[in-house]
């Protein structure tokens, strides 16, 4: 039997774990946490960091998997394309890795390829004081290499640059820092399979952000509601992108604002969509083609069929319960939720007895809902439904 090694095991792997074994795959998984979501559906479980080169190269010569996956994980890309190599799996490079999860070698590439991208300047962790900014403002600062919305603000004035820099020199591992103009207008994700050097765009994602100062995601529906023509525009442009990183025979979660000058890149991944983006909405509102499936024959080092892939007709919204300060004494109502008109699936990932800080970027949920709709903006309308009716007490 075929074996599948995936690095990160947190929910939304859940989907890929099970997508592995209908495929036949005999399916290994590693995660620091051994009590993290995806490990109980897992035929074999490692328990380290994902980013421990040396551990999971270990784990990998005792596990000898034929494909090795980071799934939507991007904590683990890099790991698994330096575990590939060393193995000689199939997968991107490492070089692609680097360029895929660090923001600055990741705008450096859009640069060197004519990408559409937005102005930028680098601050090096030890230059925060001394940092001159040249972008006018708006500007947002993030982290130069973290994810999931950590340490991303807007800073409007010299005033709060200082505090913001060192906001999000916090939330990164190099404690490194990316000043980027501020971009106004629609962000869309964009969700790509790369094959043979080939590109295809399965879909277009409408995203909703908790706006400022974080911008932290609260919810995406498929297919987005933009006009054809710039979505058009930007399907090209994530395309452009992918491949410019040196992407192949991979999926890309790829990051876009409409602005007025057009679609300009944020930043992508070379994984799969986590937040439900993969395992609800691209299968309920794309048909011809399982795109976690055929992630995972790529990584397998497999060819998947994905010529005949088109718009379902359905419309598919998943919305985010952000966390509120307080200690979480009860959770009421999940049933009712679940089974309201359009419901999908409702996911409740907070901890009763846990003690919650107010959201400030996209780890802070208390769960998520997704809905079916005869429009995007009917589903959505549903999620928010059934999330009024779940009630979490708070002290």
């Amino acid at each position: 039997m075929e074996k599948l090694l995936i690095l990160g095991a947190p929910v939304f792997q859940i989907e890929v774990v099970k997508k592995a074994k209908e495929l036949g795959l005999y399916v290994g998984i590693v995660d620091i946490n051994e009590d993290a979501p995806a490990m109980a559906y897992a035929d074999e479980t490692f328990v380290g960091s994902i980013i421990d080169f040396d551990g999971v190269l270990e784990v990998a010569k005792k596990f000898q998997p034929d494909g090795i996956i980071s799934g939507a994980c991007d904590t683990s890309v890099v790991t698994a394309a330096k575990v590939r190599e060393a193995l000689g799996l199939p997968g991107y490079s490492v070089e692609t890795a680097i360029k895929a999860t660090n923001k600055v070698e990741m705008l450096k590439a859009f640069e060197a390829h004519g990408v559409s991208h937005p102005l930028f300047q680098l601050v090096n962790k030890e230059d925060i004081d001394s940092f001159e900014l040249s972008i006018p403002f708006p500007v947002i600062t993030k982290p130069t290499d973290s994810a999931g919305g950590r340490g991303v603000s807007i800073v409007k004035s010299m005033a709060e640059l200082r505090d913001a820099m060192l906001f999000s020199s916090n939330a990164g591992r190099s404690g490194n820092v990316l000043v980027e103009e501020y971009m106004a207008g629609p962000e869309v994700s964009v969700e790509v399979l790369v094959s043979g050097g080939v590109a295809h765009v399965l879909q277009v994602t409408d995203k909703l952000t908790s706006g400022e100062p974080n911008f932290y995601e609260v919810g995406h529906s498929q297919p987005s509601a933009l006009a054809q023509e710039t979505k058009e525009k930007i399907k090209e442009l994530a395309k452009a992108a992918v491949l410019s990183l040196g992407i192949d025979n991979s999926p890309a979660h790829v990051e876009i604002i409409t602005t007025p000058e057009g679609p300009k890149m944020v930043e992508l991944g070379a994984r799969l969509g986590g937040d439900c983006i993969t395992s609800f909405l691209i299968d309920n509102s794309v048909s011809g083609v399982n795109m976690t499936a055929a992630a995972i024959l790529l990584a397998m080092g497999k060819t998947p069929d994905i010529s005949n892939y088109r718009d379902s007709g359905k419309s598919v919204a998943v919305k985010f319960i952000p966390t509120k300060k307080g200690l979480l004494k009860e959770i009421n109502n999940v049933e009712k939720a679940s089974s309201m008109d359009g419901t999908i699936a409702v996911f409740i990932t907070g901890k009763v007895g846990k003690i919650y800080e107010e959201a400030t970027d996209d780890s802070a949920r208390f769960g998520y809902v997704v809905c079916e709709g005869a429009t995007t903006k009917e589903a959505m309308d549903l999620c928010d439904k059934a999330i009024s009716e779940i009630n979490f007490v708070l002290e």
